[in-house]
């Protein structure tokens, strides 16, 4: 997500992200793109065809490819600052929009934001079990504010960041994730959704499992940046989504 990168013309000498080196490549604009699609997809099932479950599938592409991206933007990043601040600013002029075509919950600015803290604070503490303590508290803060992506996206971002350069780890622990939360979480979202009357959270909860669909893509990323497009995800999120409140009415 950050592009004020060290090196201008990559990010890496070596793609972190997969092992695949030959065939089609991905650079992160091309993976931005891909996040634009599918949250696009995702968004305009949710809100305007709710019966078509495979844009929802779709959009399940976004959050790993953005928390991917987030963590390679961290590590590449020479003002850390900087860029907290960026994801602040746009989580908050991002809210009252999200609110308009949500009734609840947080926009992903936060779950980025909060899941960049945790990577500064998880490479600071030598302890597994302050480690673990830490991971618990912020997920469960997290399904309790009740973030975009829950406590979901705040753990591919530790995924990603504790697995990085090592793909095949990277797949068993999001596979396990993924499927842990569709087991352990099925009563939990189940309850909720008869509180709220709204069945969505325990659909949404097993086709978050469509999350894996983005591993492929992700081991062809070839480790470059390519074009320049620091603000484009940052402007579009908001923008997409007044759109869809704009027309929704029409339809």
């Amino acid at each position: 997500m950050d592009n004020r990168m060290r090196d201008r013309s990559k990010y890496d000498c070596k793609a972190p992200g997969g092992p695949l080196q030959n065939g089609m490549r991905i650079d992160a604009f091309g993976l931005k793109l891909i996040v634009i699609t599918a949250m696009t997809a995702d968004h305009v099932g949710a809100l305007l065809y709710p019966e078509e479950l495979w844009l929802r599938l779709m959009g399940r592409l976004a959050m790993p490819i953005v928390a991917f991206l987030l963590v390679e933007g961290y590590h590449h990043t020479s003002r850390l600052g900087g860029y907290l601040l960026r994801l602040l600013v746009f989580a908050v002029l991002t809210q009252p929009v999200y609110r308009l075509v949500f009734p609840h919950g947080l926009n992903v600015f936060f779950d980025l934001l909060v899941g960049l803290c945790l990577l500064w604070a998880v490479q600071r503490i030598r302890s597994r079990w302050l480690t673990a303590a830490l991971l618990l508290a912020v997920g469960a803060a997290g399904f309790y504010v009740t973030l975009d992506w829950w406590h979901l996206g705040i753990f591919m971002v530790y995924i990603f960041g504790a697995t990085r350069g090592r793909f095949g780890w990277t797949v068993a622990a999001l596979s396990g994730l993924l499927l842990a939360n569709a087991g352990l979480f099925a009563g939990l979202f189940a309850v909720v959704s008869a509180r709220t009357g709204d069945s969505s959270y325990q659909l949404i909860n097993f086709i978050n499992l469509g999350c894996l669909l983005a591993l492929p893509l992700l081991a062809r990323y070839n480790g470059q940046r390519g074009r320049d497009c620091r603000y484009l995800f940052y402007a579009f999120y908001p923008a997409h989504l007044l759109a869809i409140y704009a027309i929704w009415p029409l339809l």
